[in-house]
């Protein structure tokens, strides 16, 4: 037997192991009623606002209904105010950027 196979052989057969303690654990936590933790998938970002529910509904809706459905979406989150010293260090380096941006481009 080659040297891959046998790794091969032995993967799997670490994998049959693993497999026969998941199902063991699971049926335990079957029998106590509890329920394990489900990793949760990584949220989805988008750069586009999301509609909301009554602002989804509403071009089916009469438009009296979406001045009602307005009062019932959360607002808007705010941005952080920023400081001046903040501010004057944000724009220089942003103008050190884009200069370094138009001084890469010209070449």
């Amino acid at each position: 037997m080659s040297l891959i196979a046998q790794a091969i052989a032995d993967r799997q057969s670490e994998i049959e192991r693993l497999q026969a303690e998941i199902k063991a654990l699971s049926d335990v936590e079957t029998l106590l009623g509890g329920s394990a933790p489900q990793a949760k998938p990584a949220p989805r970002r988008s750069s586009r606002p999301r509609k909301t529910a009554a602002a989804a509904a509403a071009p089916a809706a009469a438009p009296g209904a979406a001045a009602e459905g307005k009062s019932e979406a959360k607002p808007a989150r705010k941005r952080r105010q920023m400081s001046p010293e903040e501010k004057k260090a944000v724009s220089e380096r942003m103008t050190a950027y884009w200069a370094a941006r138009r001084k890469k481009g010209a070449k």
